[in-house]
């Protein structure tokens, strides 16, 4: 067994009790409404945590990256398909910076 997959296999032995375990020990039962929102929060504010410094530097510009993340913000606030906030953001920030030279 090469030291990568022994690392592997020691990762899933750490990470797979903390998700399989609730799934046991919480059964059938209900969480607090307050709870179950709170935990419902919790993948986006990991997401963005992990996500938004790198948005600020993407494109090299901190002014071009910041108009396509307003333009990205704007357009999943009034509700756009994924694919259109993609697009909106790439293309404020495209032609934010091609505005620039």
């Amino acid at each position: 067994m090469t030291k990568y997959m022994l690392l592997a296999v020691l990762m899933m032995m750490v990470t797979a009790p903390s998700r399989i375990l609730p799934i046991f020990l919480l059964g059938d039962r209900k969480l607090p409404p307050f709870l179950e929102a709170f935990l419902g929060c919790i993948p986006y504010a990991a997401l963005g945590a992990l996500i938004f410094p790198d948005v600020l530097y993407a494109s090299g510009d901190i002014k071009s990256s910041a108009a396509g993340a307003l333009a990205a913000l704007v357009l999943s606030w009034l509700g756009r398909d994924l694919l259109i906030v993609l697009l909106g953001g790439i293309a404020a920030a495209y032609l934010t910076s091609f505005l620039a030279l």
